[in-house]
């Protein structure tokens, strides 16, 4: 007789931690269902359960139960309960590679800490899959992956190879039906004979004849306590199927792949990303809803990753480990898909920015912590500019000053004169009263407190009492000047010469020290700092100019009307307020041509009105420029548009209703930079749209190459579809998006689509009002319930920003790495606070310095007395990184953190051969 085929049930739940309600309220649900479950697998040893893939269940439920947690520590002993790899089940487009890492590292350490992780990279609801996710998995040792979302028709069983660019591969399990493809067998337990012969031959074509997974579990649900013995009763009645209680982990490692013959075709191989709708909705608008959200995302990413690890790895005196953890807490909780998706209730949306804000809050503290270090070496009244890059760059820094008479002053760094700019002057005169004698000293006990007025500190006072009015002038600035100042004193001062003339009307000024805010280019070494210094005619004497480093030839902005131009870019702006830009052997023409149309859709997909209009003709355009070199120049556009004010209730068309829109771009070009930076800006008060800021390309494409999570992947002019969706070609980038001709730098995630070969177009705005559309023009089946979200509609203030890159050649030609570091990455600021006699001291320092052609930085921090550090290849050909600065010791590890051997390295001097996109992490002592 044969042997019987084996249905693998895997009893599951899939847990949203928030989405159509907010966390606290699904948290209840999450206690309610884990009681019963763990009550369930208590008193029955046959019971089996995975719990998602996501270690936040445990962590949400033993806040409320910790009682709990000695059951919880047996059951994953005895391998019953599955849990992790993850911390939460993220978006894997719509966050940055560096914080999938991070969640990986928090779920994995938690799973391993109550007993052991299940070592399956679990991504069950992911809104398609990026290409170095078989990487990301490998490195941390986990040789397999289940998928749903986004898996193509070319696949055509349920085991396939998925390899990332690298050619790192994993053994990947399509989900056959999604997570839930069994959730209902036993809804009827007498009809279970029926129901999986049914199941079975309807998936017979992916798994074959012998072995078949099926998915008990669905949203938010727990299996019947009834399971365990209704599966028993059913092996002993059947001969030809059994039933095998198991989790994840145990399906997956457990038998061969599929049971199929061995005249069945081999086991197909995939490359790269998974993003097809063939066998399930894509859902791509999430890239494009709560546009707010990806903005705040993208500022604590670059903030934590970027800014706060490096600079307090390198210079602040003790490793600020729990304040990190605190804020990248608080960025992987906001990586799961409902959360980053703005496809949630009002008031998740409210708490994802709260919690981005609050990690953003602490990277600045750790920023400034790590720049008060640096500016301890620094004289009092200068700065440091600290360059948050492993090369050594050119940039402008800004500089609030103090204004000695007309001149704006000269400012030096080791010893060498800087190219500036001035570009305001502050207002100084904060207050101006009218007061009798005897109320000025009642006014001071009032609005002083300690040196404290009117949010600046005061510094000293003037009393002038001959005039036809008397004068008191208090003098304030933003920094105690002097250190030190008797404020009973000056209190006294004034209250005697009022008491003189207690009745007289007296005019009491409060006045700003005079300062002007300075642009300076500055050169700084790489993940270091440059002293800046207020100096004088005769201190530059001599002197070369350019500041530290390589003195810059670069030619000066200029700007003449409507044109701009800084050797490297022209800028012109045209009647109809679009752009001509010419720069690196390219021309574009009609650069930024607003397009404004109806949406009828949600926060899934968007979706037009059925009669939709069109607006893209401005009823009047004005130019003006606002800043004129030499080191900066920037012109402001502002158009005039009447766009409707919402869409018809039955989608059939927009209102007829208008609402004159003013659409500010800001147009910026410094010194320097083959790129035009571009900011716009309006007050949203149109419901239901989609506003879009379209580049024409100079010559047909094919294809774009979009750089996000460790990678540049190449897309087509279509996407993939067949389950009941407009297939829309409308992708995520996370740095750049390049098409023939043109690159798009970004500083968030921003959707953008190849339309028709000729021209991209950037989403600046999509606004809706529903989670979901039961009745979406462009999607068949509901993806959530029908909620209003009002917050969705995003109405009020909208600020987008991106530079628009004009080359010839491609982008790793072009350089584009090298203008997205630039463009992502400012210079950041430190006040100097050492005594001003304090001379002798380094005027400039170095940190690390990261070079190969390709080779990106994505992490440095502190790891016990180690540096750890993470470098990506960003190209396909082999490549050479090479790692200089103040260590003697290397060592490789993997994501995870686990030592994988010593790396050869003489005092001060890594190399490291890299292969195309591979991801390496490091150890430096």
């Amino acid at each position: 007789m044969s042997e019987p085929a084996i249905v693998h049930l895997v009893p599951h739940t899939h847990w949203d931690r928030e989405w159509y309600q907010p966390f606290q309220t699904f948290r209840m649900r999450l206690v309610e269902l884990i009681d019963q479950l763990l009550g369930t697998m208590d008193a029955d040893p046959r019971m089996r359960f995975t719990l998602d893939g996501q270690a936040a269940t445990i962590d949400d439920y033993l806040e409320v139960r910790p009682e709990a947690e000695p059951l919880i520590r047996r059951l994953i002993a005895e391998r019953r309960l599955a849990i992790g790899p993850w911390q939460i089940l993220m978006d894997e487009f719509l966050v940055s590679g560096e914080t999938i890492v991070r969640n990986l590292e928090y779920g994995w350490a938690r799973a391993e800490a109550l007993g052991g992780a299940m070592p399956i990279g679990y991504l069950p609801d992911m809104f398609g899959h990026v290409a170095q996710m078989p990487q990301i998995l490998r490195r941390a040792g986990i040789g397999s992956a289940v998928v749903w979302r986004g898996v193509p028709m070319a696949i055509d069983a349920n085991r396939f190879q998925w390899a990332a660019p690298d050619g790192s591969e994993v053994a990947a399990e399509y989900l056959v039906g999604g997570y839930g493809n069994g959730a209902h067998l036993f809804d009827a337990p007498d009809l279970l004979a029926a129901k999986l012969g049914a199941y079975r031959t309807a998936n017979e074509s992916f798994y074959g004849d012998r072995s078949i997974l099926a998915m008990y579990g669905t949203d938010h649900a727990v299996p019947t306590p009834q399971l365990a013995d209704l599966v028993a009763q059913f092996n002993q009645v059947s001969s030809g199927v059994q039933v095998r209680l198991e989790t994840l982990a145990d399906y997956m490692t457990g038998h061969e792949p599929g049971g199929r013959e061995q005249s069945d075709p081999p086991i197909r191989r995939w490359v790269g990303e998974l993003r097809s709708g063939a066998r399930a909705n894509m859902l791509m608008g999430v890239s494009s809803a709560r546009s707010d959200i990806k903005a705040a995302c993208a500022r604590a990413e670059r903030q934590l990753a970027r800014y706060a690890e490096p600079l307090a790895a390198l210079y602040a005196p003790q490793w600020p480990e729990r304040l990190l953890d605190l804020a990248w807490r608080r960025v992987v909780d906001n990586s799961a898909h409902d959360s980053i998706c703005g496809c949630s209730h009002d008031a998740v949306g409210r708490q994802v920015l709260v919690r981005f804000a609050e990690a953003e809050q602490i990277a600045r503290g750790v920023v400034s912590m790590a720049g008060r270090a640096i500016g301890a070496g620094i004289a009092t009244g200068s700065w440091a500019a600290v360059n948050p890059s492993p090369v050594e760059r050119v940039d402008l820094v800004t500089l609030d000053t103090a204004a000695p008479g007309s001149d704006p002053g000269l400012f030096l760094a080791a010893g060498r004169p800087l190219e500036t700019q001035e570009i305001a002057q502050n207002d100084r005169e904060l207050g101006r009263l009218r007061l009798t004698g005897s109320q000025i000293p009642e006014f001071l006990q009032r609005t002083l407190h300690g040196r404290e007025l009117f949010g600046r500190q005061l510094n000293g006072v003037r009393i002038d009492p001959g005039g036809a009015i008397p004068i008191i002038t208090l003098t304030v600035d933003d920094l105690p000047n002097p250190a030190v100042l008797d404020m009973d004193a000056l209190v006294g001062d004034v209250t005697a010469a009022t008491a003189l003339a207690p009745d007289t009307s007296w005019e009491l000024i409060i006045l700003a020290a005079a300062r002007r805010t300075i642009l300076a280019q500055v050169c700084v070494p790489p993940l270091g700092w440059a002293a800046i210094t207020p100096g004088t005619a005769a201190d530059a004497a001599g002197a070369e100019p350019g500041g530290p480093g390589p003195t810059t030839s670069d030619e000066p902005v200029s700007v003449a009307g409507r044109t701009m131009l800084n050797g490297l870019v022209r800028l012109d702006v045209d009647d109809d307020g679009t752009l001509r830009l010419s720069g690196s052997g390219t021309d574009l023409v009609g650069v930024g041509r607003l397009v404004d149309g109806g949406e009828f859709g949600d926060s899934y997909n968007y979706g037009p009105p059925a009669n939709d209009s069109v607006i893209e003709a401005p009823l009047s355009v004005s130019v003006e420029a606002s800043a004129s070199g030499p080191l900066l120049g920037e012109l402001v556009v502002r158009r005039r548009y009447a766009w409707p004010v919402a869409v018809q209730r039955d989608g059939t068309a927009r209102s007829p209703e208008v609402v004159e829109t003013e659409v500010t771009s800001r147009v910026e070009l410094r010194v320097g930079e083959p790129f035009v930076r571009v900011a716009i800006e309006f007050d949203n008060r149109s419901r239901d749209h989609r506003v879009r800021w379209h580049v024409p390309l100079p010559s047909p494409a094919t294809h774009t190459s979009a750089e996000g999570q460790f990678a540049v992947v190449e897309r087509g002019l279509t996407l993939e579809g067949g389950h009941g969706e407009v297939p829309l070609a409308t992708f995520p980038a996370s740095g750049f998006v390049h098409a023939a001709g043109v690159t798009i730098l970004f500083d968030q995630i921003t959707e953008y689509e190849l339309v028709e070969g000729r021209e991209l177009a950037l989403t600046v705005l999509r606004s809706f009002g529903l989670v979901s559309r039961n009745l979406n023009p462009f999607r068949d089946d509901p993806a959530g319930p029908e909620i209003p979200v009002p917050e969705g509609q995003r109405i009020g203030p909208v600020r987008c920003t991106f530079a628009v890159y004009p080359h010839a050649a491609g982008w790793s030609e072009a350089g584009v790495l090298e203008a997205m570091e630039r463009y992502q990455h400012p210079f950041v600021v430190a006040a100097g606070s050492a005594p001003e006699t304090t001379s002798g001291g380094a005027d400039q320092a170095g940190g690390l310095e990261i070079g190969g052609t390709g080779v990106v930085l994505s992490a440095l921090r502190r790891r016990g007395e180690w540096l750890e550090l993470r470098l990506v290849a960003q190209g396909n050909g082999q490549t050479e990184a090479t790692v200089r600065g103040s260590f003697h010791e290397a060592r490789a590890v993997d994501l995870l953190g686990r030592d994988t051997g010593p790396l050869p390295c003489s005092q001060s001097l890594l190399r490291l051969p890299m292969g195309a996109w591979e991801i390496a992490t490091i150890r430096l002592r």
